[in-house]
């Protein structure tokens, strides 16, 4: 992961946590500048929220080390957790309070001198679209106000590392695009942010370097355009409805296949192959072919060919299993 001109600010090594004879991660170095944004990007299940969790403090980790601005979580919590903005999947608002006695409490918890938090609470309301909102009640608020109340308060103390687990789950599109907005500007402003999230164009929006979570392990890292320089292979995606004729595969590299349907399997093949070269293959038999697109660079055929699933879609069998 590339070096910011601020330094690390966080630095997680050799994390592991087990869940029985579930390993929900194995072994996990994360390495975050400040001024950095840095997305974990996996499917549910790969360890995103583990290794928040261990992170903030609120799990505890089988192995390895937690250090924030060079104090190690473990040994000095208190000072760590000052540091920290935690902003988790689930909301966690006083629906009883409004959001300007929201926006302080939190402030107060996280050690806001008194003569500071009216000014704090009213700058990240602003930030993040609530100064309209700041007398109205947790109870009275909309589903996308309730989730930007949620960042808000873990933005309140003006952390130094934030972290940010799947900040936009049900957010309408104007939250989501204040939610990015202010990550980027925390981040400008010398934060460093980790950032989870299964949802590609997010990641984009955020111009995130990325860490490929799978299964528990740290696949790759890099910045988007090393990704898809170093992954990106070509070739053509095709649908075929019923059987493949036989042949049409013949001579061709076979890098993924997945279902598409009851009845329908998509091919990516790999190579300098022309569109109308992969129909002549089909011959007499080109009616079983419904589709056939280039393999163009973008982040999901990065993460595909990683992990061999897409990030939000249903995983594709291996290679080996993909010939017929």
């Amino acid at each position: 992961m590339r070096s910011g001109k601020y330094g690390f600010m966080l630095q997680a090594r050799s994390i592991t946590k087990s869940y029985g004879l579930l390993d929900a991660l194995r072994g996990v170095d994360l390495s975050v500048d400040a001024g950095q944004i840095v997305a974990l990007l996996g499917r549910n299940g790969a360890g995103k929220t583990t290794l928040i969790s261990i992170i903030a403090g609120l799990l505890k980790a089988d192995g390895g080390t937690v250090e924030v601005n060079g104090l190690d979580a473990s040994g000095h919590p208190d000072e760590v957790a000052r540091l920290l903005g935690v902003a988790p999947q689930e909301t966690g608002v006083y629906r009883v309070l409004t959001v300007r006695e929201n926006l302080e409490f939190f402030a107060d918890l996280a050690g806001v001198p008194k003569k500071k938090r009216t000014t704090q609470a009213e700058e990240v309301a602003e930030q993040l679209g609530l100064s309209e909102l700041l007398s109205r009640k947790g109870s009275e608020l909309s589903g996308g106000e309730t989730r930007r109340l949620h960042t808000a308060c873990a933005l309140v103390h003006r952390p130094r590392l934030l972290l940010l687990d799947e900040p936009t789950v049900g957010a309408d599109v104007a939250t989501r695009q204040q939610l990015i907005e202010s990550v980027r500007g925390l981040a400008a402003d010398g934060a460093a942010v980790v950032y989870t999230t299964h949802y590609l164009p997010e990641v984009e929006a955020l111009e995130a370097d990325i860490v490929i979570i799978h299964q528990g392990e740290i696949l790759d890292r890099g910045t988007q355009a090393e990704l898809i320089e170093r992954h990106h292979r070509g070739g053509l995606w095709f649908t075929v409805e019923g059987e493949l004729p036989s042949g049409v595969l013949s001579g061709l590299e076979v890098l993924h296949q997945r279902p598409d349907g009851d009845d329908r399997e998509q091919f990516l093949v790999g190579g300098d192959i022309r569109m109308v070269e992969l129909v002549e293959r089909f011959g007499s038999q080109a009616a079983q072919l419904v589709s056939v697109e280039r393999n163009l660079p973008d982040l999901d055929r990065v993460f595909m060919a990683v992990t061999g699933e897409s990030a939000d879609g249903d995983g594709v069998e291996p290679v080996e299993q993909a010939a017929r």
